[in-house]
């Protein structure tokens, strides 16, 4: 299910025992430095799946990149769809794990958070694309002059494509947030992803075209 042992040893020793009544985070050598039987609770344990899967959030973050890729890649590859190619490409994987490595709770998590990067074509309701005040007319026509925009951006990074996206929010007489979360929905098919430009600069100009082209035909 994606836990890491550390962090799951570290839970289950505060199910029944506490070194005080704020520390959470301990290796298994402080734990075997600092427990006695003392400070085991008479109470019955509660098992707090919510409180493991933050725990374990803490405990992916404080793994090195090569660290997170290493354990991510095996669930990629059992969880990401069979039409995805295999082999994964190991440099495409590590440009996409630091933005899935702040926001997954568990390795199971890592194929859906970041499955879009590997797909040829998304699936998603045409009505995510519409934020208030638009309609699907609007909507598309926004996706257009977008697109066009992007077309002419030389350098596909995230600083270039930051700098082309507030500027065309503000002659569109958009809000970022409700221009980003547009583009967000075209690019990655979910109204909630790692962040937007950064995704687009790992996306690749391809990629990122082709997805605003299929979104204005929606």
């Amino acid at each position: 299910n994606g836990y890491l042992p550390d962090a799951m040893v570290n839970f289950l020793a505060l199910l029944g025992w506490a070194l005080d009544d704020r520390t959470e985070i301990l290796s298994r050598e402080e734990l075997i430095q600092y427990f006695s039987l003392e400070r085991v609770s008479k109470t019955a344990a509660i098992f707090n799946k919510d409180k493991l899967e933050w725990m374990n959030g803490v405990y992916l973050r404080k793994l090195s990149a090569g660290e997170f890729i290493q354990q991510a890649t095996p669930f990629l590859d059992r969880d990401l769809p069979p039409w995805v190619k295999r082999p994964l490409d190991n440099e495409y994987v590590r440009q996409i794990m630091p933005l899935i490595q702040e926001r997954a709770k568990n390795l199971a998590e890592i194929s859906p958070l970041s499955d879009f990067f590997f797909l040829d074509e998304l699936q998603y309701d045409a009505q995510l694309l519409l934020s208030q005040g638009m309609d699907a007319r609007s909507t598309a026509q926004v996706v257009q002059v977008t697109l066009q925009r992007l077309e002419a951006v030389q350098v596909w990074d995230a600083i270039s494509l930051e700098n082309t996206l507030r500027s065309l929010a503000s002659e569109l007489n958009l809000s970022t947030g409700k221009f980003f979360g547009l583009i967000r929905v075209a690019i990655t098919g979910r109204t909630a992803a790692p962040p937007l430009l950064q995704t687009m600069a790992v996306l690749g100009r391809e990629k990122c075209l082709k997805r605003l082209g299929a979104a204005q035909q929606k």
